[in-house]
């Protein structure tokens, strides 16, 4: 991205920000501590060095730290960004994760990266599912890097029968964060009823979230429709089944 881009961006999300709060320039000037006429010199682009003080400015007003108005495409500065949101609670707990990882990568002499963090659902993985707690444990799973590589992202065992012939308790299921593609098994997590679905992705219009073992419900939704769109949100796509 260059240096052009980030201002470009840095400008255009203050300024979205600026709407989102329905606030005038000169009222977003005076929350931002600093003159109108300053101001318009920062959103016309001749402050090309926003300082600290702007930065603290801008947090305090929109909850979002500077690199987030660069519109920088990092994983790990999205993963910051989403920690940003959650609640003390929250992020305790995940900062509790964070140290059992930093503490397993130097515990072990070998590649770290040949081990999953699995995660292991409390209940029983059913059709939708009440994801509310799970277990976690660590599995080597280096022959399935060497073909998937960077791709696999997480994993989830599969702690009873409901979901067979297609997977069996104990199956572990590698996966991909990325976007599902027309057929993926995908699985999706409903933020109305908190219910999680393993469920094979159709992109025609309307989306349909299809069962993979001929069993529940099959769900349509118009991607045109925001709303919609929010109640479910991906958690990733299954890339293989594995079988200790």
């Amino acid at each position: 991205m260059t240096q052009q881009k980030i201002l470009l961006n840095f400008i255009d999300n203050i300024e979205k920000e600026r709407v989102r709060l329905n606030l005038t320039q000169a009222q977003m000037a005076q929350k931002l501590d600093m003159s109108v006429s300053n101001y318009k010199k920062l959103i016309a682009g001749q402050y090309r060095r926003p300082n600290l003080f702007l930065a603290q400015r801008l947090y305090e007003l929109t909850g979002k730290l500077l690199f987030e108005f660069f519109d920088f495409d990092s994983p790990k500065l999205n993963a910051i960004s989403k920690f940003m949101k959650l609640s003390d609670t929250q992020c305790s707990f995940i900062e509790g994760i964070i140290d059992f990882e930093l503490a397993f990568s130097t515990s072990k002499e070998e590649n770290t990266d040949d081990y999953l963090t699995v995660l292991i659902p409390t209940g029983n993985c059913e059709d939708g599912m009440i994801w509310d707690s799970a277990n976690v444990r660590k599995v080597n799973i280096a022959p399935y890097r060497k073909r998937y590589g960077s791709q696999i992202n997480a994993g989830v065992e599969v702690t009873s029968n409901h979901l067979t012939p297609v997977y069996h308790m104990g199956d572990i299921l590698l996966i991909s964060r990325r976007p599902p593609r027309d057929g993926d098994t995908t699985i999706f997590l409903n933020t109305e009823n908190g219910r999680a679905y393993l469920r094979r992705f159709i992109q025609q219009v309307p989306r349909i979230l299809q069962p993979i073992n001929g069993y529940g419900e099959s769900f349509y939704i118009d991607p045109y429709n925001e709303d919609e769109v929010k109640k479910w949100v991906k958690y990733g796509v299954v890339l293989t089944k594995m079988r200790e």
